[in-house]
């Protein structure tokens, strides 16, 4: 689906593998990487970083806790009238569709009528199938099946479609065969760090719930809730030396103590190409803790700038390798 999401940090490909446990004991010989796109920070974030809604089904010690709040916080998802959130309950395929279109930023397009059987323009989700249907992310059919239950699988189509992710086979699953209709889906999202799956399984018949489906959606708009060594740009300025700094928020979402991070950055303002490292760069003397964060520096080099523009619009393009212990 070729259009732009409603958040400027949303994420158009991020490869992440993930790590086993770590053995602070072990020798440091194994390696990680993660590639991916990424936005400047902006004030509409801020703006929309109120306090979440309180669900009693939601402590503050729940797995998915953060996710929820941030989709909460940008009015994407809501609970129930009787204050709970329903973390346990399964996405019904009508609602999906509804959170998919607010994550996008497309509820409001107008769309011609997509033609299910079940869907007349009184349903209340009638607005968002519709332009999802327009933008190819519903297949169109003669019936919805608006209450029917969400597949792992079908979870995996709706993402990559409405994100436009980059196809990617890097992470594949044992239980996804490459004859599989959903086979570059399920793949895709692996290969980003969106869905990691359990034991090297994604199990993609299995329903998915209003908590599993509201962090899928929350790693698809934003890579630091993405497994691997995430980035998020901060700030990025011209220095009087002829170099470019970007300050940056480094995300190791792994279990693990991650350090000799290297990062291969370019560097766009808008469609144009500002700058651009050739070779990956180490952070010196910079290891993150499991599932946390580290803000950092880096430094394009006068020769590196390819064209100095206004630094607006800004997104970056990013590889990271990175060591830790097994």
């Amino acid at each position: 689906m070729k259009k732009a999401v409603k958040f400027l940090t949303a994420s158009l490909l991020s490869l992440a593998l993930l790590m086993p446990a770590a053995n602070m004991a072990s020798a440091a010989d194994a390696e990680g990487s993660s590639t991916g796109k990424t936005s400047i920070a902006s004030e509409t974030k801020a703006a929309n970083a109120t306090k979440a809604a309180t669900f009693s089904d939601v402590p503050k010690t729940f797995w998915a806790k953060d996710e929820i709040d941030y989709l909460v916080q940008n009015g994407i998802i809501s609970g129930y009238k009787n204050g709970k959130f329903g973390v346990n309950d399964p996405i019904k395929r009508d609602h999906a569709a509804i959170i998919l279109a607010r994550a996008l930023g497309i509820e409001n397009e107008s769309a011609p009528n997509p033609g299910f059987r079940d869907i007349p323009m009184t349903h209340p989700a009638y607005d968002e199938i519709a332009v999802l249907t327009k933008y190819g992310v519903f297949s169109k059919a003669k019936y919805f099946n608006p209450s029917g239950k969400l597949k792992r699988s079908h979870m995996a189509k709706i993402i990559t479609e409405g994100f436009d992710f980059d196809y990617s086979y890097l992470v594949t699953f044992k239980d996804v065969k490459s004859s599989d209709p959903f086979y570059k889906y399920v793949t895709t999202l692996g290969s980003a760090g969106i869905a990691g799956g359990s034991n090297g399984y994604f199990m993609p018949n299995k329903t998915i719930n209003r908590t599993e489906f509201s962090v899928f959606i929350a790693r698809a708009l934003e890579p630091r809730y993405r497994t691997g060594v995430q980035v998020e740009i901060q700030k990025v300025q011209y220095l009087s030396d002829g170099r470019l700094k970007m300050d940056l928020m480094l995300y190791n979402n792994t279990r693990n103590k991650v350090f000799n991070i290297q990062g291969k950055y370019d560097l766009y303002a808008g469609n144009t190409l500002v700058a651009k490292t050739s070779v990956p760069r180490e952070f010196k003397n910079v290891t993150v803790n499991p599932n946390q964060k580290k803000a950092v520096a880096f430094y394009f080099s006068a020769s590196e700038i390819k064209n100095k523009v206004n630094l607006n619009n800004i997104s970056l393009g990013y590889e990271h390798k990175w060591k830790y212990y097994q």
